[in-house]
C-alpha cells in the first residue's frame, strides 16, 4: 500500500482558505483516490474555519492516504472540543459538524498531549 502524506501550516491572512482549496485540489490531483475533491474540499474548508473561528495558532492542515482511503487532519492550538450547535434555520453557522458527517465516512477529535486538539476525518468507499 502506498501511502502519500503532506502536512501544510494554515496561513491566516484574509485567502488563506483560497490558498487551502488550491492546495488540497493539487494534492488529489497528484495523488488520485476514490473519494470526491469537492467533499474533501468541503470538509477542509469546514474543520479550518472552525479553527480559525474557535481554535488557536498554530494551524495545521494533513492529508494522507491512497487510492482506497484517505484522511484529514486539521490541528490548533486550543483544547477546546467541537460541538454540535442547535441554532434554528436562521442561525449565520452553526452546522459544520452536520456537514462533516454528510460529506465523510467517519470524523472524530483528540486531544493532544501538551496542548491543542486535532479533528480527523476520513472518506473511504461506503459500500
Amino acid at each position: 500500500m502506498s501511502t502519500a502524506l503532506q502536512q501544510v501550516p494554515v496561513p491566516l491572512p484574509p485567502g488563506c482558505l483560497r490558498e487551502l482549496r488550491r492546495w488540497a485540489r493539487a494534492w488529489l490531483e497528484q495523488h488520485p483516490t476514490d473519494s470526491d475533491p469537492d467533499s474533501v474540499v468541503l470538509a477542509m474548508t469546514e474543520m479550518v474555519t472552525n479553527s480559525v473561528r474557535y481554535g488557536a495558532a498554530p494551524i495545521q492542515v494533513e492529508l494522507v492516504g491512497d487510492s482506497r482511503l484517505l484522511l484529514l487532519r486539521v490541528s490548533d492550538g486550543s483544547s477546546t472540543l467541537p460541538g454540535r450547535s442547535d441554532r434554528g434555520t436562521d442561525a449565520e453557522g452553526g452546522r459544520g459538524l452536520a456537514v462533516i458527517d454528510a460529506v465523510t465516512t467517519r470524523w472524530g477529535v483528540w486531544t493532544r498531549p501538551g496542548g491543542g486538539k486535532t479533528v480527523w476525518c476520513e472518506f473511504s468507499d461506503r459500500s
